[in-house]
């Protein structure tokens, strides 16, 4: 069937064929073991500890429609010296709306939920729990 010269010629270009794939493999995985070094020993500029937001100047909140609350919670943290508002309301596709203000002081924080809600003050120490 196969020619000897033929069958010659085979051998030699498969042993061709397979002596540089091993070479290769070899070559690749010291590649990859450099490069692997290279990127885990890199000094990263990336920032050690996380910067705090500084409070700037307060966000003026209004809200556009009339809302027409039911009730008012306000939470007050003294540590970091916020109050966190949340107002439930009776209107249905805004059942809840949360404020969060930079002060703690008792009248003016009503002063600030008046200014968001447009209401009067009288209103707010109705509906405040």
């Amino acid at each position: 069937m196969f020619k000897p010269k033929l069958l010659k010629k085979l051998r030699a270009t498969l042993f061709e064929l397979w002596l540089p794939i091993p070479l290769l493999a070899f070559g690749c995985w010291g590649l990859s073991g450099i490069v692997m070094y290279a990127v885990l020993n890199r000094d990263s500029e990336a920032l050690k500890y996380l910067p705090l937001e500084s409070p700037s100047k307060p966000l003026l909140i209004t809200v556009p429609l009339k809302v027409a609350p039911r009730a008012i919670f306000v939470k007050v943290d003294k540590n970091r010296g916020i109050s966190q508002v949340k107002v439930q309301t009776k209107d249905f596709p805004m059942t809840e709306i949360i404020f969060e203000f930079s002060t703690t002081d008792t009248n003016q924080l009503e002063v600030e939920i008046s200014k968001a809600l447009g209401i009067s003050k009288e209103e707010i120490k109705k509906l405040r729990s």
